[in-house]
């Protein structure tokens, strides 16, 4: 990637965050209710004076737009401003939900990756025998199970029948064999709902480039199969891996809002779910802006990387 393309590429995401900032704050400014309505339904003695001035003090009682505006401005000199769920500055409230989803989303996708490349290479080169229709049930079955029942399942087996492993996260444990094995299940979830994607979608592509006129170039040469399937097909059939990959990574900061409830994981996803739900705008806003910024970063990567694998791509994805 050019450097003219990589700044045209920064300038697309900053009007794309500028965008989808003021879009995420007046749907949830559009919400039936506001932070007051919430702080009444929670103190019935709270009187119909003491509502007004806490509108008045947090800008509840301006418009909507003018709202915006302010929290722009306060945006941009550095100022994210506070949680109102927590009492908390937005980014000390965010960063280490933010450690906690890195640490549980990356293991589960790295272990995804590890086990996808060669399950579905293998699928592809046995493509109609046993074994490739082994996999293709156990991808079904991934698919079809909904993540959150699969973790209760796992939870019924390993915590409740056979007492093995934590039911839920134990971040705070001093023991760190502890805090280890209180990530192997929701782990476990999160890998064998990805797994199964990942299979599926590597087995296609490389079902497609061992059709290549270039893979009977090299079988012709008498390259050896190792060679064949690995450096020649394999290649070949990276780039919608990548793209899969990419997205992925984008999305990690997101969390999985479903395991982490399960779990009791304290992670971006039920911290983003608890904000919108108690309209808190500066949590809610700030979480889903990390999360657009990792998502445009992740496409950069993405485009840097087709250039790497195929030079017939270009900086912006077409050949």
């Amino acid at each position: 990637m050019t450097a003219e393309a990589l700044l045209y590429r920064m300038a697309q995401a900053l009007v794309t965050l500028l965008v989808l900032s003021f879009l995420v704050y007046t749907l949830i400014g559009l919400m039936p209710g506001d932070p007051v309505d919430l702080m009444i339904a929670g103190n019935p003695h709270m009187t119909a004076e003491d509502a007004a001035r806490l509108r008045d003090l947090y800008g509840l009682d301006r418009p909507l737009l003018a709202r915006y505006g302010t929290w722009l401005a306060s945006a941009l000199s550095g100022d994210l401003g506070y949680s109102r769920l927590y009492g908390l500055p937005v980014l000390d409230v965010i960063f280490p939900r933010l450690l906690n989803t890195l640490m549980l989303m990356g293991v589960a996708l790295g272990l995804t990756v590890a086990l996808a490349v060669p399950l579905g290479v293998f699928a592809a080169v046995r493509k109609g025998r046993l074994t490739d229709k082994m996999i293709g049930v156990f991808c079904l079955a991934g698919i079809s199970l909904p993540a959150f029942w699969l973790g209760l399942l796992l939870i019924a087996l390993f915590s409740v029948t056979l007492g093995w492993l934590p039911a839920g996260a134990v971040l705070d444990s001093p023991d760190v064999k502890t805090r280890l094995l209180s990530m192997v299940l929701p782990v476990l979830t999160l890998t064998l709902a990805g797994l199964a994607i990942y299979i599926r979608h590597l087995r296609s592509a490389m079902i497609d480039a061992l059709r290549a006129d270039h893979i009977r170039t090299a079988r012709a040469k008498g390259c050896s199969e190792p060679r064949v399937i690995w450096y020649h097909a394999f290649r070949a059939a990276l780039p919608p891996l990548v793209t899969l990959f990419m997205l992925d990574l984008g999305t990690l900061v997101g969390g999985a809002m479903t395991v982490e409830t399960v779990f009791a994981w304290p992670g971006m996803g039920k911290l983003m779910f608890d904000a919108v739900m108690g309209n808190d705008y500066n949590l809610a806003l700030c979480g889903f802006l990390v999360l657009a910024g990792c998502v445009l970063i992740a496409n950069m990567l993405a485009d840097m990387l087709y250039g790497l694998l195929d030079a017939r791509i270009t900086s912006g994805g077409k050949a």
